[in-house]
């Protein structure tokens, strides 16, 4: 209750400053270039450290990526034939492309699964949703906002990602020693993640031109909180393996609200925020619902 609670306080944070005007127009841009700089990579060093990775939680791992996989076989034909602009069709890709596996995930985590599973909820975030983000994300947000792919161009991108860094860093020095001060340091700076991601989408969520995206908003929550979690549990049905309790933790991951960071992404590069913070604004409060029927079938395979 407490994280639901802080999400819609940080969201109206963001709607607030912008309704009293006490902040710039392009304030937005600067809570997200903390986010994407500081906050993201921060959350990547505090999350792997220590942790030890199971050989089988990989395939969990993969799941983010097949989820990115999904979207695009499912979103890109469907956003032709409704005659939508590339800038929309990535907008959609980023929100329903990734989902929230880490600050809504990881107590989903917890309260349905049990918490000896945060671990592998962990592993699915950073091995999945982080650097599926830091690669095909800034590949998508690339294309959609040029028009075209320049290979070297957005490898440069991504070589100077600071999420993509951090999580290197991260896995090389996974089982080093940190100083207690260092620990303390990044610890407060991925704590800065959530709130100034929320309080970005608040600031650019603009009730009145909700009219104007009401099919793109409805088709990416379609997706995001049905299409693909349900997808995934037909992929594990296949494969007979819906009752491992990891592809259960997996399959409740996929059932996540939009990722934060790839939304913070989608609005950088002008990708219809107006969209991705509605997308946001209604997907989490959503997923409450929708995450617990998906858990109520998952439960019982």
């Amino acid at each position: 209750m407490q994280q639901i609670a802080l999400i819609m306080t940080c969201l109206a944070i963001g709607v607030v400053l912008r309704w009293s005007g006490r902040l710039p127009d392009n304030a937005g841009k600067v809570l997200s270039g903390w986010v994407i700089n500081v906050a993201l990579p921060a959350a990547a060093l505090e999350s792997f450290h220590k942790l030890s990775v199971h050989p089988d939680w990989w395939m969990a791992a993969a799941t983010p990526w097949l989820g990115v996989a999904a979207a695009v076989a499912v979103l890109v034909p469907l956003c032709r034939a409704l005659g939508w602009s590339r800038g929309r069709t990535g907008a959609l890709l980023l929100a329903a492309g990734w989902g929230n596996t880490s600050f809504v995930g990881l107590p989903m985590i917890a309260a349905f699964a049990g918490s000896q599973w945060l671990g592998l909820g962990i592993v699915i975030d950073l091995f999945g949703s982080y650097l599926a983000l830091s690669t095909l994300g800034l590949a998508i947000a690339a294309v959609a906002s040029e028009g075209r792919l320049d290979p070297a161009a957005v490898g440069r991108r991504i070589a100077t990602f600071p999420p993509f860094i951090a999580i290197l860093i991260a896995f090389a020095t996974n089982h080093l020693d940190r100083p207690g001060w260092v620990d303390e340091m990044v610890t407060a700076l991925a704590a800065t993640l959530t709130p100034l991601a929320l309080a970005a989408v608040g600031f650019a969520l603009r009730f009145d031109r909700l009219g104007a995206h009401l099919a793109p908003l409805g088709v990416g929550l379609l997706h995001r909180l049905v299409v693909a979690p349900a997808l995934l549990l037909l992929l594990y049905a296949a494969l007979g393996q819906t009752s491992d309790p990891v592809a259960k933790v997996a399959m409740l991951e996929m059932a996540m609200p939009p990722m934060l960071g790839a939304s913070v992404i989608a609005m950088d590069n002008d990708l219809e925020p107006d969209l991705i913070a509605a997308v946001i604004g209604l997907g989490v409060p959503l997923s409450m619902l929708t995450a617990w029927a998906w858990w109520t079938v998952i439960a019982a395979l």
